[in-house]
């Protein structure tokens, strides 16, 4: 089975103005980049916005193929990573040459300048440091001349340890034919191949196998492998066929990318790992590195390293069969995405088994720098426990627990889960709804206790229709909740919930209640007040809602969709777009547009959570997507530590977590909302 590290891709279709139509390509395109972004087929990462990994135009320059290569080197770059390359569309060789040029919008075979020189653009990527490898698909007329000459790779700056495949659709004097070749690979892709092991690589299997398909153009392949210390080959795709999991593969992607790692440091040149990890090649692996220095040890550290991460996968392997046994029927994704989150966890990427990743994770990733070995498998126990009640004394997963003298860390994460839950029963909502295009004349305040107990109430007197006059109701209301708790309850979570012209522009953590700022010493979380008003739909509006909460909890990604000022200025389309269920997911605007209270209230009916940056982020800032993808298991709690720390210090910070604002619909929040959406409100000039 392959390793799931990561892998990158760019499939570029490009119509020619001089040539004739390709009439297929932006479908071949788009079906070939899909089966490459399969997490179970392809591995690659599916890249949209401003550098997209899919790349269709009929008036493309080679200044845009080459940008979208360059963007598409770095991200394999900094992520040590293969970069999958493909090239749709025509080409041309000058006479007496065989250098294939990839032709674009305005390209004609009168001017080399016009197009792209392939075989520099594949040399250039296969010799940047950092990159893993190119595998390269070009399915162009004249297709077998995009090979760079080997002297151009065994130079540069690698000084030849570069690796590069490249599989091509005709030979150099040559025609391709309606983009057969790509057509073909897609198909292979889906379907497998019957004795490929488990993965399809550039070869002469996968070549005759396409030769018999795409016939009578003569299908290509080269391969340039000069880098000794690559730990697998370069894989074009998993094979749909091959049953690698039934054969014994027993550790994830994340568990393979560490032990890797791990060998990588501990031994010069590192060698490869096992194309399968079962129990018994841990074992073997572990009782080598136990044994002592190796041959071409580069640190000593390493080898510890080594044997503490074979002993955690051991222990991984052991543990998802007891869960499996301790749980039974009751054992769901959701369940697992739900015991992960409690645990801290972070969404794991799609295309490997979801529990054997949560184990791997909660051992490597997860382990506290402090606790005993298994901590972190000790909390992500723990939360199992909590969600199915398998916390008891006789618990096989306490026994385990108890087995790694970790039951203290499996106590503690049930007591802060059961502190955790009873803390959220209990909110103040402090509601601005009235404040229909300025600051409203009264604030209304609900206590929630959670269960069926009806929340306590309470209404401002009338108050200034201004920012003061809002804030000295919130202190009013936090003084008349604090009246309501008995003591010892604290009161930590404060919703404020706001039409969308406040939402866009007021920070109600920021103001000062008393002696601190309100979100000093309370989690608050901003709601947009829309969904208590009783406008016509809320109800279905806020079952839509449900439904999206749902899919995205059971999302194995990070669910946002995120639009950028392209996708705004078509209004018409986007409105479409989300009465069409487009954008039923959490939704992240890129930028910080000069109408985001019209925005806002755009999209507030239709998606459950909208982000945006403060004014003073740069516009579209890929940093700020990177801060939600990686902080997204915190949310929205992890956004009130974000705005203190933002506090404390942000001077010449890159954009942080607390850049970014969010107006958050969760499940406790529609709860509250349930009665709201029949309830008949008078305006109060109606009632004076």
């Amino acid at each position: 089975m392959t390793a799931a590290r990561a892998r990158h891709v760019l499939v570029v279709a490009a119509q020619c103005r001089s040539m004739g139509r390709l009439t297929g390509l932006v479908r071949a395109a788009r079906d070939l980049h899909t089966v490459l972004t399969d997490p179970s087929l392809g591995g690659c990462t599916r890249r949209i916005g401003d550098h997209r990994s899919l790349l269709i135009g009929d008036d493309l320059s080679p200044e845009d193929v080459r940008t979208a290569m360059t963007e598409a080197r770095a991200r394999a770059r900094a992520d040590s990573a293969v970069l999958v390359v493909a090239l749709l569309g025509h080409g041309f060789t000058p006479p007496q040459e065989t250098d294939l040029y990839y032709m674009v919008g305005e390209s004609t075979t009168e001017d080399t300048g016009s197009a792209v020189p392939v075989g520099q653009l594949l040399s250039d990527a296969a010799d940047t440091v950092g990159v893993d490898g190119v595998i390269a698909l070009v399915d162009t007329c004249h297709a077998s001349g995009a090979m760079p000459d080997a002297r151009r790779l065994a130079g540069g700056v690698r000084a030849g340890r570069a690796r590069l495949a490249v599989l091509t659709a005709a030979v150099a004097g040559e025609a391709a034919r309606d983009l057969k070749l790509t057509f073909a690979v897609t198909e292979v892709i889906r379907e497998g191949l019957a004795d490929a092991g488990g993965a399809l690589y550039v070869d002469r299997t996968l070549t005759e196998t396409l030769r018999r398909r795409v016939g009578p153009q003569t299908v290509g392949r080269a391969e340039y492998d000069n880098d000794p210390c690559a730990l697998q080959r370069l894989w074009l795709a998993r094979n749909a066929r091959h049953t690698a999991v039934a054969s014994g593969e027993s550790v994830g992607p994340l568990g393979r990318q560490v032990l890797r790692e791990a060998v990588e440091m501990w031994r010069t040149p590192a060698g490869s790992l096992p194309e399968r990890l079962t129990p018994t090649v841990l074992e073997e692996l572990r009782d080598f590195a136990v044994a002592g220095r190796a041959e071409g040890e580069a640190d000593p550290v390493w080898r510890e390293r080594v044997v503490e991460v074979t002993t955690a996968l051991r222990e991984c392997v052991r543990l998802s069969d007891l869960v499996e046994d301790a749980v039974g029927d009751t054992l769901t994704s959701d369940l697992l995405r739900t015991a992960g989150r409690l645990a801290g966890l972070p969404p794991l990427p799609e295309g490997g088994r979801l529990l054997p990743g949560l184990l791997e994770y909660a051992a490597l990733r997860a382990q506290p720098a402090d606790g005993e070995p298994g901590a972190g498998l000790a909390r992500f126990l723990a939360a199992v426990a909590d969600l199915t009640g398998l916390g008891g004394e006789h618990s096989p997963l306490r026994a385990w627990a108890r087995e790694h003298r970790v039951t203290t860390w499996f106590n503690d994460a049930l007591r802060d889960f059961a502190a955790d839950r009873e803390q959220q029963r209990l909110r103040l909502v402090i509601s601005l709804a009235g404040g229909w295009t300025g600051w409203p004349e009264e604030v209304e305040a609900h206590l929630v206790r959670g269960g069926t107990e009806r929340p306590a109430q309470w209404t401002s007197p009338r108050v200034s229709p201004d920012r003061a006059g809002a804030v000295r109701a919130i202190e009013q209301a936090l003084s008349w909740a604090r009246g309501q708790l008995p003591a010892p309850d604290l009161l930590v979570n404060v919703d404020v919930a706001a039409p969308a012209h406040l939402v866009a522009e007021w920070w109600p953590e920021e103001e000062t209640v008393g002696h601190h700022f309100l979100g000093a010493h309370h989690t608050v979380v901003v709601r947009w007040s829309g969904r208590l008003d009783p406008a016509k739909g809320n109800a279905e509006a806020n079952d839509a809602a449900r439904k999206s909460l749902q899919a995205m909890a059971a999302c194995g990604q990070v669910p946002v969709e995120w639009v950028d000022a392209r996708i705004l200025h078509d209004r018409g389309g986007l409105e479409f777009a989300l009465r069409a269920g487009q954008y039923a997911t959490a939704v992240g605007v890129d930028h910080h547009p000069e109408d985001l209270p019209d925005l806002l209230d755009l999209f507030l009916p239709y998606a459950p959570i909208v982000l945006w940056p403060r004014p003073d982020v740069p516009a579209a800032d890929d940093r700020m997507r990177s801060v939600v993808r990686q902080q997204w298991h915190t949310l929205p709690g992890g956004f009130a530590d974000a705005y203190r720390d933002r506090w404390k210090a942000h001077q010449d910070c890159p954009t942080c977590l607390g850049d970014v604002r969010a107006v958050w619909h969760d499940e406790h929040w529609l709860e509250f909302c349930r009665p709201f959406e029949r309830r008949v409100v008078t305006a109060l000039e109606e009632e004076s």
